[in-house]
């Protein structure tokens, strides 16, 4: 029996039409190790469209597998962030994402799910979006959020992610029973105080926790 503990929606890394790069075929190399567990994890790949997503993050969510300990969901695309701030002095955050059907503001779309969403750890694998991530996290209700708040390199954010996954996936984190925030924000303070420290604050990473 396989678990589908990790969601994978990308849309286009290049304008360019030979170049077919992926970030999901780095990180689901990482399937090969997970598929060796006695309970095997499961990743699903989807295209990031403007049309089906939030759906497709339901879905995920609603699954018998999701139902119990944390779930990961990554958002891969080219991204930027932007902030108003109205005559009231209310600020109002941007953070749009390059789909292969158009541009979406996750900031107001993922709110349509608030409260789905206690078990799931966002990657925002993009950039800038990742700015201001603790207001991110609170206004859609997930167990986490993860992203960078700069623009970055794709490779270099790829190798971020990936090595996250993998420790993730050592730690057990697929396989807990219960949604706590303890042990992935411990894997990311360690490489934030290790020898990631310097591929972190180059990707400006931030990160916040229920």
């Amino acid at each position: 029996m396989a678990y589908e503990k990790l969601l994978i929606l990308e849309s286009a890394w290049s304008d360019e039409i030979a170049d077919s790069r992926a970030t999901r075929e780095i990180y689901t190399s990482l399937e090969t190790l997970l598929s060796l567990q006695d309970d095997p994890i499961r990743i699903i790949q989807r295209p990031l469209l403007s049309s089906r997503y939030i759906d497709d993050i339901g879905q995920f969510v609603s699954l018998d597998a999701n139902q119990r300990g944390p779930n990961v969901i990554i958002l891969s695309a080219h991204g930027s962030y932007d902030l108003d701030i109205d005559n009231k002095g209310k600020r109002k955050h941007s953070r749009q994402l390059t789909a292969w059907d158009g541009d979406i503001n996750i900031s107001e779309d993922i709110r349509k799910i608030n409260g789905n969403l206690s078990r799931s750890i966002f990657i925002l694998d993009a950039c800038e979006i990742g700015t201001e991530i603790k207001s991110f996290r609170a206004a859609i209700g997930a167990l986490g959020v993860i992203g960078f708040s700069d623009s970055v390199d794709w490779i270099d954010s790829s190798v971020f992610v990936l090595t996250l996954l993998l420790r993730l996936q050592r730690s057990g984190v697929f396989h807990m029973e219960r949604a706590g925030q303890e042990r992935p924000k411990s894997i990311l303070e360690e490489m934030k105080n290790g020898q990631y420290k310097s591929l972190m604050d180059s990707l400006n990473v931030e990160y916040s926790f229920a």
